[in-house]
């Protein structure tokens, strides 16, 4: 959940001078951005993939830092609660094929891990949210012992001052209170790292923003917690309600959620996201860190980093003081699995549509004011590849559509875009090809799990699922020959999850 910090309690005095450092910093970075030339650099993609920990019976394995001591390898990091980790993969150039580097980075780390965690007796499974979980698995004895978390559930639960609350309606009802904040360990996800130019910056986020809604419907894969089937991708108001700080009593003006879609379209710079971070939403974490400019380098920001760190935007504007300070775009409403190539291809997508709806980007934002485009991104994870959003009719009017429908007659343009950027026409056609097939098949890692849940008739049990999940996935890098609508092919030549089945019979042709 972010920057490492060193004190788990604060004073008055530590607000007192963590505000003006706020202040000063933020003063900083609007002189670097209005400095010709400055934060211009080659464009960079870069991840960070969390992941669950499971024992032999597909349940949470809580031996994050022992496997983390065992292993060695400062690319890994602890998360929130001890059966996840998180890895902190290498950044590319984003040209040529930056994605199946990133994701050849993702398949060795991965599998490297696993010889690790093999030894005792664990498996790392990346899914959005594991089905096995149950409230037990959860407060303040499975939370890794980490100053950071200690200090976020202390103040979070003290200003909430009552429990958190947790309210999501799909095919099942859940409703359920939590003390602390481990509940939002339940999320896994994948986050992507887009450097742009600070000039390129609003064009890029709200690009980015409106193709969130596209990518999170047909990458959705979390349909299920605490045993409910819930919203395609749950991790969406489960992350939303389970740190949602704001307090019990009524106020005369509400203060933003800390996990948002965001408060509208970014006008002209990355400043007005950092300045409203800092205008609406309270200091959590008011650890002072020394912030004065490297010789050779831009200053290291660390206040604004921390408290921006403490603001979960589903798409968050990030500042980093590498190669003399830049600006980055960290993608966070995408789901971890269910493979490596499932994964880049929603990247893809992302990055391709963001660019692709550029060319006429004002006016679609002019047509689709941003309270519609959030209704558009919350329907898009409630419902996912079945969405209904609100998009331009050919007569300029919005209309009530099929995603797929208007993302079936925008991914060609994806593709060109790709090209555009300078990635390779292969790798580009190759991933939008994983996502057509999504939509020919009409099938997402979130509805492949519902619909075997349906086949199995209800008998069937969370373990089970988990195990035809892990298996599938587990079979993403073995040249095996499956077989699927009468004839065999071989897995690697899609090697995605979701074309090992059809629509209507999941599983039903496939051995494990």
């Amino acid at each position: 959940m972010g920057q490492d910090i060193n004190k788990t309690s604060f004073t008055a005095t530590d607000h007192s001078r963590f505000a003006r450092q706020l202040k000063t910093e933020l003063d900083q970075l609007e002189a670097m951005l209005n400095t010709p030339g400055w934060g211009v650099g080659t464009c960079t993609l870069g991840a960070e993939l969390e992941l669950y920990l499971t024992d032999r019976h597909h349940r949470p394995a809580h031996c994050n830092l022992a496997l983390l001591d065992k292993v060695a390898d400062s690319s890994l990091t602890a998360e929130i609660n001890q059966f996840n980790l998180e890895y902190n993969c290498p950044y590319t150039e984003f040209s040529g094929s930056p994605f199946s580097w990133l994701k050849e980075k993702m398949d060795t780390q991965l599998k490297s891990l696993e010889k690790h965690a093999d030894d005792m007796a664990v498996q790392v499974t990346p899914i959005g949210i594991l089905p096995t979980l149950t409230k037990e698995d959860f407060g303040l004895g499975s939370m890794t012992d980490s100053p950071r978390y200690h200090a976020l559930t202390k103040v979070l639960s003290e200003s909430r001052g009552g429990p958190f609350h947790i309210r999501i309606h799909g095919a099942d009802s859940l409703e359920t209170d939590a003390d602390d904040v481990t509940l939002e360990g339940a999320n896994t996800s994948l986050q992507i790292h887009f450097r742009v130019k600070p000039d390129e910056f609003a064009q890029w986020y709200n690009g980015i923003q409106l193709a969130t809604i596209f990518t999170l419907a047909v990458g959705a894969n979390s349909p299920t917690f605490l045993g409910q089937r819930l919203w395609h991708e749950t991790r969406i108001p489960l992350f939303k309600q389970s740190i949602d700080s704001r307090s019990l009593c009524g106020l005369n003006w509400h203060i933003p959620c800390r996990v948002s879609y965001g408060k509208g379209y970014v006008r002209k710079s990355a400043l007005e996201l950092f300045r409203q971070g800092v205008s609406l939403q309270p200091v959590l974490l008011p650890e002072v860190f020394n912030s004065r400019k490297h010789p050779e380098g831009a200053p290291p920001l660390s206040a604004l980093r921390l408290h921006q760190s403490t603001i979960w935007s589903w798409n968050r504007a990030v500042y980093d003081d590498a190669d003399n300070g830049h600006l980055r775009i960290e993608l966070r409403a995408l789901p971890a699995g269910p493979t490596t190539l499932d994964m880049m291809a929603n990247a893809a997508l992302c990055i391709g549509l963001a660019k692709a709806l550029q060319k006429d980007l004002d006016r679609l934002m002019d047509l689709l004011p941003f309270e519609f485009a959030e209704y558009d991104f919350y329907r898009a994870a409630q419902h996912g590849i079945d969405a209904k959003v609100l998009w331009e009719c050919n007569d300029g009017k919005l209309k009530e559509f099929l995603l797929t429908d208007i993302l079936a007659g925008l991914l060609p343009s994806v593709v060109d875009a790709l090209v555009e950027l300078g990635i390779d026409s292969q790798e580009a056609q190759s991933l939008v090809s994983v996502i057509e097939r999504r939509i020919a098949q009409r099938q997402s890692g979130a509805s492949w799990q519902l619909a075997t849940l349906e086949s199995w008739n209800g008998n069937t049990t969370a373990q089970r699922l988990s195990q035809r999940c892990l298996r599938c996935i587990k079979s993403n890098s073995r040249p095996e020959k499956r077989f699927r609508s009468g004839r065999f092919y071989d897995t690697n030549q899609t090697n995605s999850l979701f074309f090992l089945t059809g629509r209507n019979h999941p599983f039903q042709r496939c051995s494990f």
